[in-house]
């Protein structure tokens, strides 16, 4: 079983991979659907938490517009 900085760093690779940069900013469905295919986790909640970490690390630009909350892949950080 993989820890979670491992799964982290493995979808960073797979993004900067797949220039999910320039996906543009979409909604967090976009990204759990990846994370799901990616890492063959069916738990929601653990795909959330994985992919929260991911944002406080700065691997994604977060932006709210007036209800919505759309993300964008940073491929540096």
């Amino acid at each position: 079983m993989e820890t979670t900085d491992d799964i982290i760093q493995f979808l960073t690779l797979y993004l900067q991979s797949r220039n999910a940069h320039k996906f543009g900013y979409v909604g967090y469905k976009v990204f759990k659907n990846l994370v799901c295919y990616i890492t063959g986790i069916k738990d929601v909640g653990a795909v959330r938490i994985i992919f929260e970490k991911m944002v406080k690390l700065g691997w994604f630009i977060k932006r709210r517009t007036g209800t919505k909350t759309d993300y964008k892949f940073v491929f540096d950080n």
